[in-house]
């Protein structure tokens, strides 16, 4: 863990606490950056503590008096960043099951986030397809963030994917999908793919942040 003079130094500059690699991932690198912990691949940040801007300013449009889910589902876990904004960000505590392929990312998670919270979290380490396929189980909110590198693998962007995230929500329930939307090559991808969510989430709205869109299943719960 960063020392306290480690954090003062991440200030001034960016201070690397570890690199590593794995069959998934070439390249994995947890850094301290203004005393949060950034976990980097080549290309994408995949966790940044309360820095998660994708996230924390689309949980900041939600009613949470309004929507009160119990049983959350993470697709991709990163270093924990969506449970860590939910828990010392917006104090709500949830149970949830966290979906992870990468074995390496959810020993860091382990290892930065995950022993300092104290919400309930599962780690599941198996392919979020094949997690949506063999559970049986219904979730109130569902948050996906999977990424390799800075693409959303395309088995996840299909109209059958989505289909199955849907099949997982409760009646009441929620979807935050995150995509990016940094150039134009992204941009033709969100085409077709808002074309895909409106069509099985007629009542969506995408929340453009920074180069990311935000995907919310269901507007009623906006503020």
């Amino acid at each position: 863990m960063a020392s306290k003079i480690q954090k003062i130094l991440s200030y001034i500059k960016d201070i690397s606490l570890e690199e590593t690699f794995s069959e998934f991932n070439p390249h994995l690198e947890v850094l301290l950056v203004n005393g949060r912990h950034q976990l980097i691949t080549k290309d994408a940040i995949y966790s940044y503590d309360d820095k998660y801007d994708n996230f924390y300013e689309s949980f900041k449009k939600i009613n949470w008096k309004k929507f009160k889910p119990q049983k959350v589902l993470v697709l991709g876990l990163g270093l924990g960043s969506v449970i860590y904004i939910l828990e010392k960000k917006f104090k709500l505590f949830f149970d949830y099951t966290a979906v992870e392929i990468d074995s390496e990312i959810v020993r860091m998670a382990h290892k930065y986030t995950l022993r300092d919270l104290k919400s309930y979290v599962e780690v599941m380490l198996v392919d979020a397809e094949n997690y949506l396929n063999i559970t049986s189980e219904n979730y109130d909110l569902i948050l996906m963030d999977i990424f390799q590198n800075a693409k959303v693998p395309a088995k996840f962007q299909s109209e059958d994917f989505i289909e199955q995230l849907q099949s997982r929500l409760n009646p009441e329930g929620l979807l935050f999908y995150n995509r990016m939307n940094a150039n134009e090559s992204d941009k033709e991808s969100n085409v077709v793919f808002d074309s895909n969510f409106n069509h099985i989430f007629p009542n969506c709205r995408s929340i453009p942040i920074k180069d990311n869109l935000m995907y919310v299943s269901d507007k009623k719960y906006l503020q």
